[in-house]
């Protein structure tokens, strides 16, 4: 009887032993879902845009090339780009890319392709970084093929003077790499899950990152708006924008999409009409199920007042947005002033909105500026004493060259098609607000003490100048 409980004990022991060797098993192969197995892992493609709102012959520039060398995702809004965790969502530091970003768009949505990867672990990814090769590279590193600048490896090609290309200075976008937060990401991170695919669409609006120097060079402030990195879902908003008398398309119309914050219209993305009036915005990010879709065109013949046209929903094509062609003359009204940042110089941007009702209240919306605009620029960088600036202040010149009449507007229908309500005569009043920011770390931030400076009601008329400075302090 005592064999016996012996041989029973014994068997008993065996079958743990072999319990816990599967167990271990099962653990190692990613049943537990601790280990590196492939139901850990998802694989990310990653593509840029770029809408060439600035290319010629609207604007300076005929090209912007830049160099991409790395794109990099973390799951921490706060990790440094030298903490551990980072990991590649492309590495091209051995082929590195160069990409004219006044090229890259289509109206049928294709993207440029900058790799894609598998092996991405599960997770949500609230930071990207984008990294350009330095004009200046260490010499262990490698250089595109065909480098399509004159000096440095980013540049830009003037419309004015093609020949040689300009540098285009960069900040840390060689060592830290270009940093989007969850802020500026559709849905507040980029999800890699299981065995799955996911298409992350960077957009790069090289037109607002441009900053002119007061010493005539051209530096990248690498600033991508919220929303401008997305995964993409495929959704667009597209239409086609007439002149509403003789029903004609308007060619290279300026069309913005925008989101709604505190009261404001704030551009999310912007576009130039094709030779036949039409525009797409594609992709869109998922989240977003509605924007306000503002128009305005200067030509030869006309300057159109802005048409505004509110919730339109994403995954829509509006049909014919009319703009109706001023009758006050060709030319277009200019708001113009000088900038002071003091004690130090900022990187200022202005902008031109214009008021429409809404349900409740009243939205500011921001208006496109016409051809021979200057909204994005740097105060000088050293103080003058005289002259120019006034005593202990850096500064700069802005002209906003917008449409000299009341914007026209409707809420968004399909069927029946969207009814605007025609410009108001009388008075034309602007918002002008001017923002200062400074790159730290690879992102804008606010800068001055007082960054945010607006001034509304101000009166414009055709042709005519309207004079309103600003007065930023606190610039460190």
């Amino acid at each position: 009887m005592k064999r016996m409980d012996k041989k029973l004990i014994l068997c008993v022991l065996i079958l743990f032993l072999s319990l816990i060797s599967l167990t271990v098993a099962l653990i190692s192969c990613g049943g537990g879902g601790g280990g590196g197995g492939s139901a850990s892992t998802g694989t990310v493609t990653t593509t840029i845009t770029d809408p060439p709102v600035c290319q010629a012959p609207n604007g300076p520039f005929t090209s912007v090339w830049v160099t991409i060398t790395r794109v990099r995702a973390h799951t921490s809004s706060d990790a440094n780009s030298n903490d551990a965790g980072w990991v590649d969502l492309v590495d091209l530091r051995d082929n590195p890319r160069q990409i004219d970003l006044l090229n890259l768009s289509s109206t049928s949505c294709l993207l440029t392709q900058l790799g894609s990867t598998s092996g991405i672990p599960t997770g949500k990814y609230q930071q990207i970084r984008l990294y350009l090769l330095s004009n200046s590279p260490a010499g262990s590193e490698k250089i595109p093929a065909n480098n399509q600048c004159d000096a440095g490896f980013n540049c830009v090609v003037l419309a004015s003077n093609p020949d040689p290309t300009e540098m285009l200075l960069l900040s840390s976008e060689a060592n830290t790499g270009i940093k989007i937060p969850p802020g500026q990401i559709s849905g507040g991170g980029l999800t890699v899950a299981a065995d799955q695919t996911v298409d992350l669409n960077i957009d790069f609006d090289a037109c607002t990152s441009i900053i002119q120097q007061n010493n005539g060079r051209y530096r990248l402030k690498p600033t991508l708006r919220a929303g401008e990195v997305s995964v993409v879902a495929k959704s667009w908003i597209s239409g086609r924008v007439i002149d509403q008398n003789t029903k004609n398309p308007i060619p290279n119309a300026i069309v913005m999409l925008e989101t709604r914050d505190s009261g404001i219209g704030r551009v999310f993305a912007q576009v130039r009409t094709d030779p036949v009036g039409i525009f797409v915005f594609c992709p869109l990010p998922s989240g977003t199920t509605s924007y306000d879709v503002v128009a305005a065109a200067q030509t030869v013949g006309a300057t159109y007042n802005a048409t505004v046209t509110l919730s339109v929903p994403v995954n829509t094509d509006m049909g014919d947005i009319p703009l109706v062609p001023e009758s006050g003359g060709l030319l277009p009204a200019e708001i113009r002033g000088q900038v002071t940042t003091r004690p130090n110089s900022a990187d200022v941007q202005i902008s031109a909105m214009q008021s429409v009702p809404i349900t409740g209240g009243t939205l500011l919306v921001t208006i496109p500026l016409f051809t021979g605009s200057i909204s994005n620029f740097s105060t000088a960088d050293t103080t003058q004493t005289g002259g120019i600036c006034p005593m202990g202040t850096n500064c700069a010149d802005y002209i906003l060259l917008v449409p000299a009449s009341n914007p026209q507007y409707g809420v968004f229908s399909a069927s029946p098609k969207t009814s605007y309500t025609a410009p108001a005569g009388g008075n034309v009043k602007y918002s002008v607000e001017g923002q200062t920011s400074v790159v730290v770390n690879g992102t804008s931030q606010t800068y001055c003490t007082d960054p945010i400076h607006r001034v509304d009601n101000l009166l414009v008329t055709a042709g005519s100048e309207t004079i309103q400075q600003f007065d930023f302090v606190g610039c460190q």
